[in-house]
């Protein structure tokens, strides 16, 4: 009976749409609580679920056998991409007065000195393992994503951002930019 539900979803038949909703929405409800946890309003949770159907249609080329597993993992990983938006906002006392927080001149000022000297001793580096520092620290790849992209062992790319920042930290500790 789900196969049938399958074809009739990869034909593009708007009912079965409907009636995956109808049978399976309390499912992936489930599923999409239990990962939000109660951390976002219902409205929300509401939200996701209607991205999880819409989700389904759009895909619905895709699916091979059952609807129920591959709606739960459409389930899952909306979920988990609201989750990862989610920025609980907190609010401030009343009572509480706001700080000044922008830096002062002297901050400012030793901050730029800081950033100058590291800028400085990252292009001390060789060009591989400025390259590697980049990837890994600024444009924020694993090591695993630097392995593939580079063909080298991610062992070795370890090993040479653990000897980068030995050597960073001892041209810093030279220039005096930061205590030990």
């Amino acid at each position: 009976m789900d196969d049938d539900l399958s074809a009739r979803l990869r034909l593009g038949d708007p009912a079965a749409l409907e009636e995956a909703m109808d049978r399976y929405a309390s499912y992936a409800a489930k599923i999409i609580a239990a990962y939000l946890n109660r951390t976002l309003p219902p409205e929300d949770m509401e939200e996701v679920l209607s991205d999880v159907f819409v989700s389904l249609w759009n895909s619905r080329e895709r699916l091979k056998g059952e609807v129920k597993p591959y709606l739960a993992a459409i389930a899952r990983n909306a979920a988990r991409q609201k989750l990862r938006q989610f920025r609980p906002m907190e609010a401030l006392p009343e009572d509480r007065e706001l700080a000044d927080e922008a830096p002062q001149p002297e901050q400012r000022a030793e901050t730029a000195e800081r950033d100058a000297s590291l800028h400085q001793a990252i292009g001390a580096l060789s060009p591989e393992d400025r390259a590697l520092f980049i990837r890994y620290y600024y444009l924020e790849q694993t090591v695993e994503e630097i392995s593939a992209v580079t063909g080298q062992n991610p062992s070795t790319l370890r090993v040479r951002l653990h000897r980068g920042r030995k050597k960073l930290k001892q041209f810093l500790l030279e220039r005096g930019v930061c205590g030990d």
